[in-house]
């Protein structure tokens, strides 16, 4: 019984996150779940010239939440998904949250994307616990590394009030959905 209600409840939220596709070109298409209730903005990124740099995003829950997750890719010749390159890369980046963070060290964790591989670090801002939120001023802050395919790297950052709460694990969610479909070739 217990597993098949644990089954309903994935199909459920399956369902009730709809792909949104945006075309990367000879890149393919990014595809990416967005539950019903947040709001994704996707905008290319391009040089002075027109030559396509990138793609930014920006998720936000349509509530009153106090929480967005900003993603923000480039075009790169990095090759395929390295997870020790994108661990090491999490880790230098997220060094200077430790010392003004409750957790006081590094927790890498895994985005699992649909594709490629992605880590991330949470950290609580110990200035903020006990106050109340204020607009743009986040208690949690999770910064990460995602590849979901060859030639092209995004950061990732993650703000909320609670590490645990319904809009972080509804951010993790989106960026663990992320996932690239084959491109036209040329």
């Amino acid at each position: 019984m217990k597993t098949l209600t644990c089954l309903i409840c994935l199909l459920l939220s399956v369902l009730t996150s709809p792909a949104a596709d945006f075309d990367l070109g000879t890149r393919g298409t990014l595809s990416v779940g967005v539950p019903e209730d947040w709001t994704v903005n996707g905008k290319a990124v391009n040089d002075p010239d027109g030559t396509p740099i990138g793609y930014a995003f920006a998720f936000k829950p349509r509530s009153e939440a106090h929480a967005k997750c900003l993603l923000t890719f480039g075009y790169t010749t990095n090759g395929a998904p390295n997870k020790d390159d994108i661990q090491e890369k999490v880790l230098r980046a997220t060094e200077q949250f430790v010392p003004g963070s409750v957790e006081k060290k590094q927790n890498l964790k895994d985005f699992s994307p649909g594709t490629g591989c992605g880590f991330y670090c949470l950290f609580t801002d110990a200035s903020l616990v006990g106050k109340a939120a204020k607009p743009d001023d986040y208690k949690v802050m999770g910064s990460g590394v995602v590849q979901p395919g060859d030639n092209m790297v995004g950061v990732v950052s993650l703000f909320a009030d609670e590490a645990e709460g319904v809009e972080m694990k509804a951010m993790l969610k989106i960026i663990s959905s992320l996932e690239i479909k084959p491109g036209k070739t040329k």
